[in-house]
Formats: structure tokens, sequence, C-alpha cells
């Protein structure tokens, strides 16, 4: 079936609003009227896959309230990687700890494959964030493999957290100063606001952050990997003793 141009300059319209992540759908919006479309249109959404596809991305979901969520095929110029933070320059222990702290803001949101279908706002904070991966470092280096597999990485990770200041005040100024943890947080979750996958909440403190239905989806897409489950299962079994503890 022939797919008329206007569909297909549509098409990629959606896909360029979903790779502008500070665009926001509504119902009156360009946007808001193609996601819907998206949704409703079998032909119009085979079309966005398609253009998506060739793109080298991959169209994970379109939830109403986020918009058109997006991920990239090995090879896509448009992945995104954590080397993307301070524009390429972080140094190699500096880019073990930003990876940890991104598994970690996962594992404390999702502990359970099930909250990945859900909906329910997550919101972290920053301190806390920070206790609950020095709290798991042990269950990841206690991971096996090669020391070039994923989860390697994750051990030498969790070795350089470790050793790591959790907090070093800034001079003069609210805040952590870079080279401490508690900064490596605040850095991936500005890292994640910018692309569309968290959201500041100031009115619940400087520090606090809205996870989105994109960041989600990108969690559900590549979960898996014994570092995240070592992670995760630290967090059930905190949910589990805050629960005893409050009987």
């Amino acid at each position: 079936m022939t797919v008329p141009i206007e569909d297909v300059w549509a098409a990629a319209e959606l896909v360029a609003f979903g790779l502008r992540t500070g665009a926001r759908p509504t119902d009156g919006n360009a946007y808001g009227q193609l996601l819907e479309r998206y949704r409703t249109s079998t032909a119009f959404r085979d079309a966005v896959d398609t253009v998506a596809g060739g793109l080298g991305l991959v169209v994970l979901g379109a939830p109403a309230r986020t918009g058109l969520v997006l991920s990239t095929q090995p090879g896509s110029v448009f992945a995104l990687r954590m080397a993307d933070l301070r524009g390429g320059s972080m140094a190699a222990d500096d880019k073990l700890i930003a990876g940890l702290v991104v598994l970690g803001i996962a594992a404390y949101a999702f502990p359970h494959d099930i909250d990945l279908d859900g909906t329910d706002v997550k919101i972290v904070e920053v301190a806390a964030l920070d206790r609950f991966v020095r709290d798991a470092i042990d269950r990841v280096l206690a991971l096996p493999g090669d020391p070039d597999t994923v989860d390697g990485q994750a051990r030498r990770a969790a070795e350089v957290y470790r050793r790591t200041a959790a907090f070093k005040p800034k001079d003069r100024l609210p805040g952590p100063a870079r080279g401490c943890t508690q900064f490596a947080v605040l850095e991936v979750l500005g890292w994640l606001v910018e692309r569309g996958a968290a959201r500041q909440l100031p009115q619940m403190g400087a520090t606090s952050y809205q996870l989105t239905d994109r960041f989600r989806l990108l969690v559900a897409d590549v979960a898996g990997g014994e570092a995240l489950e070592a992670l995760r299962a630290v967090r059930r079994a905190a949910a589990a003793q805050s629960t005893v503890d409050g009987a």
C-alpha cells in the first residue's frame, strides 16, 4: 500500500517532536494532534515506526502526558551516551560513577518488574539516592563476571563510589561540590532533565526530581543485568524492612 506523502511528512514531524526533549503534547498543539493520530491510527503508527526505524530509532511508547518516547538502535547518530555529560570531558572514574548512578536511579524507582508497567509518579532526592547506592555497594562488589563485562564495570564503579566522599560543600554556596558522589547524582539527574526523562520539583526542595514516563520506558527497554538486579534487591529489602518497622 502506498503511503501518501502527506502522511510521511506528518510521521517525520512526529518523530522530530519526539526528539525534542522540551516539547510537550497538548490537545491543542500540533504535537498533541499527531500523537493522538499515532495512538488511534494503525496506518499512521506504521508510518511513524518506519520513519523512526530508518533513522536508527525505535518507538518505545506514546504516553499522552510525555509524548513519543524513542530509543536508539546500535550505531544510531541519536544515541545518548554517558560520555555526553560535561561535553565528553569526564574522567574515567567519573564515568563509572555516573553509570552506577543511572542504574541506582532505575533500581530505586522501579524495584519490581511490574513497576515498569505503571504510571505512578516517581520522585527521587539526591541525598536519598546517594545513600541507597552506598547501601548497595557490597551487593554490587559481590557480582561475578570478567572485568570487561557490564557487571565487571559495575564492580569497578562500586569500588570508585565507595572511596569517593559522599558530600563536599561548595565555598559559600549551597549544594554539593564537584568531586563527591552527591554532585555526581545531581549531575546525572540534570542530564536526565535535559533529555526529558526527569523534571525538577523545586516545590519539594532544590534536590528533588520527578522521573517521567520517558525514563520509565527507557528503563523497561534495557532492564536486565545482574548489577541492576542487585541494586533492585537492596531496594526491595529496604522497602520490606520499612513495612515491618512500621507495623
